[in-house]
């Protein structure tokens, strides 16, 4: 196995964001003061936050052959993203996604799949040699479900590593958690999959143990502001995260995934990946957008020593 490839299958969604006082009530207009296009999916976001930390990426999925698919290509070529296993998808639009972002930080999300929603079974065998040469491989929900099982069980088989972010949270069969190394709920996704309410870090270790009763090998329950909770065979430990002014927290749970994708992959240990992860993301949300906000290596080693 080639060492320290993050291989990422996922979404791309070009993010149109609007950033104002306040968000609207149903049937009310808002004025937005700000506008920002960039690139986003949670795939995609994961794929380049990754890369931004230093790991060789490469991104496994379907853009539509438009504006925001050709910008799609053209940023993951300045990134150094392999796009070797990206299909245009010539019969539909790129994915599109909508946020709307408060004073305080806090959105609301609106996602039309577009292409992401054909990728297919097929597309994962075509692409089993990059698959095969993974550290570690990445998958969230934005998919076809059964395209993302599919890859999971298949990649599983493989030997890789794999790692779930389950968002947009779904149940999952019972049958496919074996299959997940790791699973990277937030309090939300992890409330719906569990059936416990997720409030804390009591609840969150609750939820990480019944993951593990399920099959999975490592559960890391995210809180936001309050850190994460990992839950292992031998381990329940609460990360706390450092106290910012968030500006926009759009994505940044999609930062934390590819920090910790990077971290892993160049082989820190689960609690010094935790660590970065959880930096970068907070690091993130005092700046606005997505790819935007994503610091470098540096900044957030920088970062963790000041707040220490």
């Amino acid at each position: 196995m080639t060492a320290k490839i993050v291989t990422v299958v996922g979404s791309y969604n070009v993010g149109l964001f609007l950033k104002g006082e306040r968000l609207p009530s149903p049937g009310e207009t808002v004025i937005a003061a700000e506008f920002v296009e960039s690139g986003g999916g949670k795939g995609s976001n994961q794929a380049v936050a990754a890369a931004r930390f230093g790991a060789e990426t490469r991104f496994i999925g379907r853009i539509g052959e438009d504006s925001y698919g050709h910008y799609a290509l053209d940023m993951y070529r300045r990134l150094g993203i392999s796009t070797t296993s990206i299909q245009i998808d010539r019969t539909i639009h790129s994915g599109v996604s909508i946020i709307l972002i408060d004073k305080e930080g806090n959105n609301l999300i609106s996602v039309a799949p577009g292409a992401n929603l054909n990728l297919s079974p097929q597309d994962i065998d075509d692409a089993q040699s990059i698959l095969q040469a993974s550290t570690i491989v990445g998958f969230q929900l934005e998919n076809s479900h059964d395209t993302v099982f599919y890859a999971l069980r298949r990649v599983h088989e493989w030997g890789i590593p794999t790692f779930l972010d389950p968002a947009p949270a779904t149940p999952l069969p019972d049958d496919l958690y074996p299959c997940i190394d790791i699973i990277k709920p937030n309090e939300s996704e992890a409330s719906i999959l569990t059936g416990i309410d997720v409030t804390d870090v009591p609840s969150a270790t609750a939820a990480g143990e019944w993951f593990l009763q399920q099959g999975v090998t490592v559960a890391l329950i995210t809180l936001g502001r309050a850190g994460a909770v990992l839950v292992t065979a031998d381990v329940r430990q609460h990360f706390a995260a450092p106290l910012v002014e968030a500006l926009d927290t759009t994505g940044a749970g999609d930062i934390f995934s590819g920090a910790f994708l990077a971290a892993y992959a160049r082989g820190q240990a689960l609690s010094d990946a935790i660590h970065f992860a959880i930096y970068s993301a907070a690091l993130s949300t005092t700046r606005l957008g997505v790819i935007e906000s994503i610091p470098d290596t540096n900044e957030v080693e920088s970062f963790m020593k000041t707040t220490v």
